[in-house]
């Protein structure tokens, strides 16, 4: 049993019906525009004593009929579903369509108009290009079909004659003749538009599998390049950030220091640097080894992250140093600063061995950037201030102010 709102094989999909239903509906036009263009082309006629008006009245019947002929049918194809009696329908207004072009060259001379014949290979190459490929030999034949029993019963006095031209009576071996050239030729039409066909829709086909390839490689790029980036970003990221403290690095301290000097020196901001060392590292390393030590690093740098602004840019100078870079801050917004990270790590607590508890201090020299001063001068004044700390007993923070 088939599970429901799925199509079963012989019912179209409704993309499937749009793409149909406009075909037709552009056959439509085609077939109407082309039908105009006939009855202007006989009004000329009839107005300049080519045709009589038994004649143009015929062509004008004609020419409505395959207007007429278009809302019906396209309404009918609007609500089928089903592929075959969609096939059906879309035969059924080529069969309408055959009649009405040869009821126009029945009444422009029947035999006499064998000239308009090539409208029948227009709408068997047309039918061919949007069609299956079985669709124009069926057309050919009923083009075919239609215009022998217009030649027949003409000659035969089964129909009515519209001579136009009343010297032209030419024999049934001519006749004959004439009748199997153009269906010679409808059916080599059919053929060549057969064949012509399946090479397109072979060649779509083609190139319909090679865009879903392309689409697939370029999904697959995307993704490859997605990936590119993820690693670059990740690569440029582990070139900048220390991998213990997850605070940045060495070398992108002066990178961004020198971002902001320049900034400082152009809008004439202040900036303020300050340089932290933990107080004693060594030794409580040596007394407790290195993963001990490591974890004070790691505990620092959630002390700076709680501590600073957005706007502030934390860096492992390099073993227990730390500097910290404070965009439009003065020297005493920087030792407020300063004073809460020395105060917040102070209470963090320790337990590198079994029932000890240890409290870790650290030094802090800040100062605020000179107008043009260097970057190593900068730097080196800052240095000086935390040493000086660290000489007037450690645990301070230190400042030229």
């Amino acid at each position: 049993m088939k599970e429901k709102g799925r199509y079963s094989s012989n019912e179209l999909p409704a993309d499937s019906v749009e793409k149909l239903y406009g075909q037709h509906f552009q056959g439509a036009l085609v077939r109407s525009g082309a039908s105009v263009v006939m009855w202007v082309f006989s009004l000329a006629a009839y107005h300049t004593g080519t045709i009589k008006i038994n004649h143009f009245t015929g062509i004008t019947l004609s020419v409505l009929y395959l207007i007429l002929i278009n809302p019906p049918t396209l309404l009918l194809l609007k609500h089928i579903r089903n592929i075959h009696l969609y096939k059906y329908g879309s035969l059924l207004i080529n069969f309408l369509e055959v009649l009405g072009y040869t009821a126009i060259i029945y009444f422009l001379g029947g035999y006499e108009a064998t000239y308009l014949t090539p409208i029948y290979a227009a709408l068997i190459t047309y039918v061919g290009v949007v069609a299956p490929r079985s669709f124009p030999y069926i057309i050919a034949v009923m083009c075919s079909a239609a215009f022998s029993f217009v030649v027949a019963g003409e000659y035969f006095g089964l129909l009515p004659r519209q001579t136009v031209d009343p010297f032209f009576n030419p024999s049934w071996m001519a006749r004959l003749l004439h009748l199997s050239v153009v269906n010679v030729l409808l059916f080599v039409v059919a053929y060549i538009s057969s064949l012509t066909s399946g090479i397109l829709k072979k060649n779509r086909n083609k190139l319909r599998e090679q865009n879903m390839k392309l689409r697939e490689k370029t999904a697959l790029l995307e993704k490859v390049e997605q990936t590119l980036r993820e690693s670059e970003s990740r690569f440029r990221e582990l070139s900048i950030v220390d991998d213990l403290t997850r605070l940045y690095n060495f070398r992108h301290f002066y990178f961004q220091l020198k971002i902001e000097l320049d900034r400082a020196n152009r809008y004439e901001q202040p900036l303020t640097l300050l340089l932290l060392d933990l107080d004693n590292f060594k030794a409580f390393n040596d007394a407790y080894g290195h993963v001990e030590g490591d974890q004070v690093l790691i505990r620092f740098g959630q002390v700076f992250k709680r501590c600073l602004r957005k706007t502030d840019f934390a860096y492992r100078y390099g073993g227990e140093e730390f500097t910290i870079l404070m965009p439009m801050t003065t020297s005493a917004g920087g030792a407020i600063v300063a004073e809460r990270i020395r105060t917040e790590f102070k209470k963090e607590k320790f337990s590198p061995a079994p029932g000890q508890e240890v409290h870790m201090t650290v030094s802090v020299g800040l100062a605020q950037y000179k107008a043009q001063e260097k970057i190593n001068a900068f730097v080196h004044r800052v240095d000086q201030l935390m040493y000086q700390g660290k000489k007037n007993g450690k645990d301070r923070v230190c400042s030229e102010s």
